[in-house]
């Protein structure tokens, strides 16, 4: 269950990545920002340390020096866009696109079929930390709370 929640969150990141191809903005690249690092602290700071097979430590060790080399790449990005070099700004996010397709590779096939295997109740402890970090937007409001 763990896994398939990770892997639809993959296809969330790279759907938004291909919005930003057809229309870059700040604000789309912003919130391709928060989506990579809500799902990356998740990783390391949660699910990563729940695998037991010691085999994929040197996979875990590579997965994370992708992660930084990913945030290095999104900061060019918003780089190029501060400076209204579009085209440069949608190459860079075409390399990040191309190492986060073979990243998401490795994690599906190895890491997350190890966290589909602990018990569901540890799954759902492991969700939850997920669930914290959920951020209402402003505007909202429960629906009696809504003035017409």
């Amino acid at each position: 269950m763990l896994g398939t929640v990770l892997t639809f969150d993959h296809r969330r990141l790279e759907e938004l990545i291909n919005n930003f191809l057809q229309n870059p903005n700040p604000s789309l690249l912003e919130e391709i920002r928060r989506a990579y690092v809500n799902h990356i602290y998740w990783e390391e700071e949660f699910l990563f340390k729940r695998i037991n097979n010691t085999s994929l430590l040197a996979v875990i060790k590579g997965l994370e020096g992708e992660h930084a080399g990913m945030w290095a790449l999104l900061d060019q990005v918003k780089e190029f866009l501060d400076a209204n070099d579009v085209e440069n700004a949608k190459k860079r996010i075409s390399g990040f696109m191309r190492v986060l397709l073979g990243h998401d590779k490795t994690e599906e096939g190895s890491v997350y079929p190890e966290l589909d295997a602990l018990e569901e109740e540890e799954q759902a402890k492991l969700m939850l930390e997920e669930v914290k970090l959920a951020v209402v937007p402003l505007d909202w409001r429960c629906k009696l709370c809504k003035k017409p």
